[in-house]
């Protein structure tokens, strides 16, 4: 049998009838795979505990040296075990891409901190969950799990009639087998919905007061036309570094620019009086008669210099794209308490400090505004107080004391910040926390990412080449690091120890899903640019299954399974 009818053989999905109608249990191929990482995962949770996956394994195993504590949150310690636990349940049913640990990573993280933050408002704010506010959820979530997975009533009763139990005893058992199993390995069902109900309980004291009078519903579609210029104090920061580096200009040659991340002399709270200083001469001149658009084209460090600094029309509750999307309400406000002609003083943003001229206001209802009236109030009630729930947790981050201890997590922080400035810095932590833990995937992953990006080709090779040479490191079996491993190779001319990283790139990356289409498209251009015909062919051939099983999936009739396995 050649290999391509194999292929197809052990890919055709198993059918199954019963209760007059058809079941698709997936391919032998899929069964037999799932089969493995199920015996997988609990061989190796029971073995190293929760922290899979990016993380290391998890137990006394000399390898691991991480701290037991990720991050503080007021003096409160968010623990490893919580975290690696919640990551692990966190990351059932998701692909597992390196090129999106990172970012799980950091929502994990972000979340812990989240509810350790609303918490404890909760508590200050006197809120109280009781024990029949706690049954009364669970009694939710079985009827929620019963109209999910059984909407067709029909299927609910033969299930039942096959199972010879009542409604009520299906119900219970849901609630005894299946709730528990809705929340992290080894933390209560009870106390994660005392929790979730505190917290929803905070949101909904919250929103209930915010409120929308008559005028404040007009004031709504009042608009302004305004142009604005920035000034970002990290640039400024930036450049004294660089100045006090001894760097003339911004395309210094390597040897210049090899540290970053070096301290200047000149602190944030500096450069935002600096900043400051400089905003309130460019409206000095703008009074004196300056073209305001040439200024901004001029001085501003917005998305909008080019254009003059034209933030077009927009009202109270529109974001903006020179503030990233982000609600400002002291930017907006300033904007809206302008006349016609004025210019503002400097207002912070996220972005950094700005100054605002405001060059028309108009207010124009709709038609209808006095028979809607309602339903537009409604409607911006529901913005506005999911705005108020985002700032309120904005604020209680703001004012606590946070701080991140994991390395590798202190790295996608500083990223996610300013991936530019902190490269060098996140570099080093992500190499700590790999030495921490070899078997550390998405830390050297992201390590030998910002190597490459920083033309560090040779350094990025050498860590993804320990990372595959670690014993038992489950990254062997990662395409993703085959296949950037293998191009970093491509790219430093050691063509033959590329192509067999890429093979093993191909080999992985076996299931078809979107992610595996993606690494086989360009493990095709790869070896059409390598010359490499028959390589090429074989992938083509793969991408050719994955476009025949698509079709077949799509041409199946759609089955809702009977059980909630």
């Amino acid at each position: 049998m050649s290999i391509v009818k194999m292929r197809k053989m052990v890919r055709k999905q198993i059918k199954l009838s019963l209760f007059g109608r058809t079941f698709e249990l997936g391919s032998p191929l899929a069964i037999i795979f799932w089969l493995f990482v199920i015996i997988f995962i609990v061989g190796t949770y029971y073995m190293y505990g929760p922290g899979m996956g990016g993380g290391g394994p998890v137990g006394g195993r000399a390898s691991r040296d991480v701290s037991p504590v990720v991050a503080t949150v007021d003096g409160h310690e968010l623990s490893r075990s919580e975290y690696d636990t919640r990551l692990y349940f966190a990351k059932q049913g998701r692909p597992s891409d390196l090129m999106r640990m990172a970012g799980l990573k950091t929502m994990v993280l972000d979340i812990l901190i989240d509810r350790e933050l609303l918490e404890e408002a909760a508590k200050a704010q006197g809120i109280r969950v009781t024990s029949e506010d706690i049954e009364a959820k669970k009694d939710e979530m079985v009827e929620d799990t019963i109209n999910s997975r059984y909407s067709d009533q029909r299927t609910l009763h033969s299930i039942l009639e096959e199972r010879d139990m009542s409604l009520e005893e299906f119900k219970r058992e849901i609630r005894t087998e299946r709730l528990p199993n809705m929340v992290p390995p080894g933390t209560s069902l009870d106390e994660e919905l005392r929790s979730e109900l505190a917290r929803e309980k905070l949101r909904e004291k919250l929103e209930s007061a915010v409120t929308l009078s008559d005028e404040e519903l007009r004031q709504s579609f009042e608009e302004v036309k305004a142009r604005h210029i920035m000034i970002d104090p990290q640039r400024i920061l930036a450049e004294a570094t660089a100045e006090e580096a001894g760097e003339e200009t911004p395309d210094a040659g390597p040897e210049a620019q090899e540290d970053p991340e070096a301290e200047s002399s000149m602190t944030l709270e500096q450069a935002q009086a600096k900043a400051r200083e400089k905003l309130l001469a460019l409206k000095q001149k703008a009074q004196q008669g300056a073209d305001f658009a040439e200024l901004a084209k001029e001085h501003s460090d917005a998305f909008s210099a080019q254009q003059g600094g034209d933030l077009g029309w927009f009202t109270r509750d529109r974001m903006l794209p020179d503030l990233a999307f982000q609600r400002v309400p002291e930017f907006t406000k300033a904007a809206f308490d302008l006349k016609e002609g004025e210019i503002s003083d400097p207002v912070e943003s996220p972005m950094g400090l700005h100054i605002i001229k405001v060059e028309g206001r108009r207010l124009e209802l709709p038609e209808n505004f006095e028979e809607s009236k309602e339903q537009y109030r409604q409607q911006l009630l529901v913005q506005r107080r999911q705005d108020a729930w985002k700032d309120f947790r904005q604020q209680l981050r703001e004012r606590a004391e946070i701080e991140i201890i994991d390395p590798e997590l202190q790295a996608y922080k500083m990223l996610e910040k300013d991936p530019e400035r902190h490269a060098a810095q996140a570099a080093e932590l992500l190499a700590t926390a790999f030495k921490q833990d070899p078997y550390n995937a998405s830390a050297a992953f992201e390590l030998a990412m910002l190597l490459k990006r920083g033309d560090q080709p040779g350094k990025a090779i050498q860590v993804l080449t320990k990372l595959l040479e670690t014993e038992e490191a489950r990254a062997q079996q990662s395409p993703e690091v085959h296949l950037h491993l293998g191009l970093l190779l491509k790219e430093v001319g050691r063509t033959e120890q590329a192509i067999e990283r890429l093979q093993a790139a191909s080999e992985w990356a076996q299931g078809f899903d979107r992610m595996n289409r993606a690494i086989h498209g360009q493990l095709k251009a790869v070896y059409e640019e390598l010359e490499r015909t028959e390589l090429a062919q074989k992938e083509q051939q793969w991408l050719d299954e994955y476009e025949e099983s698509m079709q077949s999936q799509s041409q199946m009739p759609i089955t809702i399974p009977e059980s909630g396995g």
